[in-house]
């Protein structure tokens, strides 16, 4: 959204395609790893910039490495922050380090990345520990979280499911303006208390999890921005386009 440029990462996986409009009201755009209808393992990601890739690493490049090394990159906290002019205007360009370690470190964060948000993998023990997001009564009436007078949150509209441990930085993060958590039980007002504690936690810890990676992946972002690939190093055109050779 252009107005909330800044804020949240650059993009998002989902392991199956999304409703366009899953983060505004506006649309979106979704770029598949995979063709399926042309083979099993057949990616949509330019051959020419994973043989490039390849040279300049002296080593193959998967597709899924790829694809995970950009999901850092456009994740990391600082991004969208870096280049808010840039990418009002257009698509996210990609900083490709010049060493081969850097992407890998990209790589390794975007894979956790992707089987987080794309709900591959439970969120880490780490993330849940016993005081976080820590339940304190009974949850008996519907959906309706709300915070009370004494500091702590009530999950429920009639001011059962008391609980605690929800960091601010969780509850309000967004992506593009788009409070994840928040918008998350506003969708769910009105219904089974009892049935969506659980699944509400785990969307806390999914996103307590994140943060962590995205911060991650802003460190290595920070040392890829000091030496990356050209756009000749990597046989691109000007409009991204892959050369070719007469």
């Amino acid at each position: 959204m252009p107005f909330g440029t800044g804020n949240g990462p650059g993009v998002w996986c989902h392991g199956r395609l999304p409703d366009y409009h899953a983060f505004s009201g506006r649309g979106g755009y979704a770029f598949p790893l995979y063709d399926r209808g042309s083979g099993a393992d057949a990616s949509n990601l330019t051959p020419a910039i994973l043989t490039a890739l390849a040279e300049a690493y002296g080593e193959p490049v998967s597709p899924e490495e790829l694809f995970d090394a950009i999901l850092a990159l456009l994740s990391a906290t600082s991004y969208t922050v870096r280049f808010a002019e840039d990418i009002e205007d257009s698509f996210p360009h990609i900083p490709f380090p010049a060493d081969p370690d850097l992407f890998k470190q990209a790589a390794a964060i975007g894979k956790e990345i992707r089987e987080l948000e794309g709900f591959v993998r439970e969120p880490a023990e780490a993330f849940k520990p016993r005081d976080f997001v820590r339940s304190r009564s009974e949850w008996t009436g519907p959906v309706g979280l709300h915070e009370g007078t004494d500091g702590e949150w009530y999950f429920c509209a009639d001011d059962t499911g008391r609980f605690d441990g929800l960091p601010p930085r969780v509850w309000g993060f967004s992506v593009s303006g788009y409070r994840v958590l928040k918008r998350w039980v506003e969708a769910r007002a009105g219904l089974e208390g009892p049935v969506y504690w659980p699944q509400f936690r785990d969307i806390a810890a999914r996103i307590h999890e994140l943060l962590h990676w995205f911060d991650q992946a802003d460190l290595v972002l920070e040392a890829v921005l000091g030496d990356t690939l050209s756009r000749d190093e990597l046989g691109l055109a000007p409009d991204g386009q892959a050369q070719t050779e007469d």
